[in-house]
């Protein structure tokens, strides 16, 4: 399961949990946000300031992306109790590359510094025992391992050719400032008021044929993109490359934000094909 060519990003409102009362259910519904992120290798979960109690509301999503996200070997060191984890349990396990099984054979694991010191670290990676390594690394640190030669050595997370989970940030700025900001990649709205995706397949495939980054932007259970935006002073169509109906037909009066996310970034996949490095496909088999 190799890191995508095509970085693909997913902006979201703070307020996707306002349309559920316990924390039961908040917990559940980012729980199919973070299997989805995960499904389809998302990059980068970024939320976005919507509601008076935003920052609450961010907070409680970053904890519980974060944690679905963390290897859970390392969960109990790194997220102490708190009564926003008290249904994490609730959260499916995501078994992505870098969550592997004590008993897998691979060459790459999250660890956390147990120990450091001047003769190296002793380093929690999921095995058995812990591992050293002769170099000094902050206490308590999250570190990403790679084996070379018998020996764990750290290495940068993003040297890691395998899908290595998501990131997830905290935006302050209102969306209308983020979506401002030009880059060279292609941003994707998503709306009942936009194309149907169908019309646009071409557009979205020469994005992954050129291997320019993707953004999709969803917007909150009680306003679409275009009303989040008015309030701001801005005009959705002038902010993204395109905006698309994800299900011109829907059978359901609404589709919740979990639900577009996982339908937007099947859609996305499977306009885009497989965005790692891959032979082709179309030589026979003796060949």
């Amino acid at each position: 399961m190799e890191r995508r060519i095509n970085p693909i990003t997913v902006f979201f409102p703070s307020s996707i949990l306002s349309d559920v009362p316990s924390l039961s259910e908040k917990t559940f519904k980012v729980g199919q946000i973070a299997r989805a992120a995960s499904i389809f290798r998302v990059e980068k979960l970024v939320i976005y300031p919507d509601g008076s109690k935003w920052r609450q509301d961010a907070r409680l999503i970053h904890s519980l992306l974060s944690y679905a996200e963390t290897p859970q070997y390392l969960r109990k060191i790194l997220f102490p109790i708190s009564p926003q984890l008290r249904f994490a349990g609730l959260i499916p396990p995501l078994r992505t590359p870098h969550h592997p099984l004590e008993s897998s054979d691979v060459d790459y694991r999250e660890g956390i510094v147990l120990e450091s010191g001047a003769k190296g670290s002793l380093i929690d990676i999921g095995l058995r025992e812990p591992v050293r390594c002769r170099i000094p690394m902050p206490r308590n640190s999250r570190v990403t391992m790679r084996r070379e030669e018998g020996a764990w050595v750290p290495v940068p997370r993003d040297s890691v050719p395998l899908y290595w989970g998501y990131a997830v940030q905290i935006e302050q700025r209102p969306l209308r400032e983020i979506l401002s900001e030009r880059h060279s990649g292609v941003i994707i709205a998503t709306s009942r008021l936009g194309t149907p995706v169908s019309q646009v397949a071409g557009r979205i495939s020469r994005a992954f044929s050129d291997r320019r980054s993707i953004s999709l932007i969803f917007g909150s259970p009680r306003e679409g993109l275009h009303e989040i935006l008015a309030r701001e002073g801005a005009s959705l169509e002038d902010l993204v490359d395109m905006t698309i109906n994800l299900a011109p037909d829907q059978g359901t009066a609404t589709i919740r934000t979990e639900e577009a996310i996982m339908i937007a970034l099947a859609l996305i996949d499977f306009i885009g094909g497989s965005a790692g490095p891959t032979e082709s496909k179309d030589k026979p088999d003796n060949l």
